[in-house]
């Protein structure tokens, strides 16, 4: 098994420019939208590295991982070659991917090699299934963060997949990019909705308080009322301040 992370890296082909040019637009144009989806991105990611690596030759697949709540998850498995070979490492915790994600560097394998049987006995043994002779593996990071990779297949075992490496590394950090402004998108929109709730909370127990008040209770004893009420009936304070204002106007 030739585990490691190649000293010599051959050029990006002549191909290479206008195939990431088009890889780049796709990721951009999600990276600029803030309305994308999740699942929107995940099939640009995909689409990129299909883009970026069908052309490559020795490729005969991809599979691009993501390391969401802890767990690896394998995008388009509809379409996916290799997925039952990414699924065993996940489960394992034994392979390329899991190796690559945790030392955070591109791994190169050949799976033919008797070591591999030693080492990784499940992926050895997949692989071996799969037809699958080598694997290259690369990172998807944004600082220190892990966020996935994007993993390279080779069915011809004379197939060197160090010819591919340029143009999967600048495509996995097109798909890093890409992965990281959705992550912000989302935070930011979750913020949003919760600075959105928490102005329409207030602004209800306002009036619920305002409506106690002019009945003859102080601004504290209108909360606490409002407060108790919600705890004695397990109902959120602001659902118990919109009753009394609905009442209120009734």
């Amino acid at each position: 098994m030739t585990v490691g992370d190649p000293a010599r890296t051959p050029r990006p082909s002549a191909h290479a420019d206008p195939v990431l040019g088009a890889v780049a637009g796709v990721l951009h144009r999600f990276a600029e939208e803030p309305a994308a989806a999740a699942a929107d991105l995940d099939d640009a990611v995909w689409t990129a590295a299909e883009q970026a690596l069908t052309a490559m030759p020795g490729v005969a697949g991809h599979g691009v991982t993501l390391v969401r709540a802890g767990t690896l998850v394998s995008l388009r498995r509809d379409v996916a070659r290799f997925t039952p070979l990414e699924d065993v490492q996940s489960s394992s915790g034994l392979g390329p991917v899991p190796l690559a994600l945790r030392e955070r560097r591109v791994v190169l394998v050949r799976t033919e090699d008797e070591a591999a049987g030693r080492t990784w006995p499940p992926y050895a043994a997949c692989a071996d299934e799969l037809g699958v002779h080598s694997c290259l593996v690369v990172p998807l990071t944004a600082g220190d963060d892990v966020l996935g990779s994007l993993n390279l297949y080779a069915t011809d075992p004379a197939a060197d997949l160090r010819a591919a490496r340029p143009v999967a590394t600048l495509a996995a950090d097109l798909a890093s990019t890409a992965l990281t402004a959705l992550a912000r998108q989302t935070a930011m929109a979750k913020l949003t909705d919760e600075l959105r709730t928490a102005l329409e909370s207030r602004a209800v127990i306002e009036q619920a308080k305002g409506l106690l008040m002019a009945r003859g209770n102080s601004d504290g004893e209108a909360f606490a009322l409002l407060r108790r009420l919600s705890q004695n009936h397990n109902i959120k304070l602001r659902e118990v301040a919109a009753l009394v204002v609905d009442l209120g106007r009734a």
